[in-house]
Formats: structure tokens, sequence, C-alpha cells
């Protein structure tokens, strides 16, 4: 069986072109949002993109709710991509910055969220 030339560029180009690729791009994070009071928690899938996303919006219909609030203590990293890294703005104090060192943040307490914002970002993307 003989090749075309064609066939062999098609099959070469296949072939590295697959090598090249990044195996897995990751397009979200999994954050936990937990309230230790309640032991209600919520996991939701937040685009790690670069925007900010305002956490009201994103478990406003979760268990963390309540009575138009979003009541958390803390926030987990539960399924992310080494390089991904997600930041929690908008609290009383500091920002909360997770990534795969960092997995998991106490808040100091319960506190509303509902006009935080999270922002994931992988490097590379």
């Amino acid at each position: 069986m003989q090749f075309s030339n064609t066939a062999a560029l098609a099959v070469a180009f296949l072939a590295t072109s697959g090598l090249a690729a990044p195996f897995f791009t990751p397009t979200s994070v999994t954050v936990q949002l937990a309230n230790d009071q309640s032991g209600a928690n919520a996991d939701i899938a937040v685009p790690a993109d670069g925007r900010a996303y305002f956490i009201e919006q994103l478990y406003g219909s979760t268990a963390v709710a309540e009575d138009g609030l979003i009541i958390a203590s803390s926030a987990q990293v539960v399924s992310f991509q080494e390089g991904t890294s997600c930041t929690i703005t908008g609290l009383s104090s500091p920002s909360v910055t997770l990534d795969s060192r960092k997995t998991w943040e106490s808040f100091g307490g319960v506190v509303d969220l509902c006009s935080a914002t999270i922002t994931c970002v992988c490097e590379g993307m």
C-alpha cells in the first residue's frame, strides 16, 4: 500500500497538532460556598475567563441563599486545574484568593456576599 504525499502530510499534521494542543483547557472552576452555622453549602462552576461575576447571580438560587442574601462563612475550590486562581472581592475584610496551594479560606464568620464578586483565571488563557 502506497501513501500519497497529501495523505502523508495529513497524517503528519494530525500527529503534530495533537501533541501541540493542550491536554485539558479548563473553562470553569467549581467553587463551594459554605455556611458553617446552617450547614448549607453550594458548588457552582465559575467561568475561568478573568471576568468578575456577582456572587448573588451565581448562588442566588442555591442552599446558601437565605431571604435574598447569600450567607456563607467560607469558600473552597473543589474542581480546578493547576494554574487556576479565583478571587472574591467586595467583602468587609480583604479580598480572598483561592488557588491550587490555598484551596480553602474562612471569611472570619458568617457574612453576606450579595455585593461581592468572584473572578477566576487560568494562566495561559
